[in-house]
């Protein structure tokens, strides 16, 4: 059982096809990216993104006291399932510290439009690091508000028109 989870949820006028074009899109996760926290993303080597496919993130991860602190992930797709799911886990900066996190996209047709739902979870596992440990125990007030608040960018009945997160590129709409 994660130590933190959270989910969400919107209908988009469009077809998953075009959802998941746009989420397994690494060149685009900086946009996407709800919280702002993202800075860039490289994806080594270059080519069609994958299961196995490995990616860094930089990001500036914001505390809930305003804080930053800089940080680069090492990310590896776990799944890309076209075109009903995308997921990666991120290596932690201090991997041997921390057990698991994971972030998903299902994308599940849904009348003229589809479902999609957006997911994390973190398992710190059995930590020994008292820093880490700490992190653990205050999560929902230091780290859990700034993923939430980055994760309900999706609003709940999102359209291309009014999506939050321009998850449809203005050349991209559909008609």
């Amino acid at each position: 059982m994660p130590d933190f989870a959270y989910r969400t949820e919107a209908t988009i006028d469009a077809p998953p096809e075009m959802l998941f074009d746009i989420v397994s899109d690494l060149s685009l996760h900086v946009e996407l990216a709800g919280s702002g926290e993202l800075k860039t993303v490289t994806h080594k080597p270059a080519g069609d993104v994958e299961t196995g496919t490995r990616f860094l993130a930089e990001e500036s991860v914001k505390l809930a006291d305003g804080s930053e602190m800089d940080v680069t992930a090492d990310s590896i797709v776990v799944i890309c399932d076209t075109p009903t799911t995308f997921s990666w886990i991120v290596n932690p900066v201090l991997a041997d510290r921390l057990r698991r996190v994971q972030w998903w996209f299902h994308f599940t047709p849904e009348g003229d439009g589809t479902r999609f739902v957006h997911e994390v979870e973190v398992d710190f596992g059995d930590l020994q690091d008292e820093m880490l440990k700490g992190l653990r125990d205050n999560f929902e007030q230091v780290r859990a508000p700034v993923i939430r608040a980055g994760m309900d960018k999706h609003p709940p009945e999102a359209q291309p028109d009014d999506c939050a997160i321009d998850i449809l590129p203005s050349d991209r709409h559909v008609a």
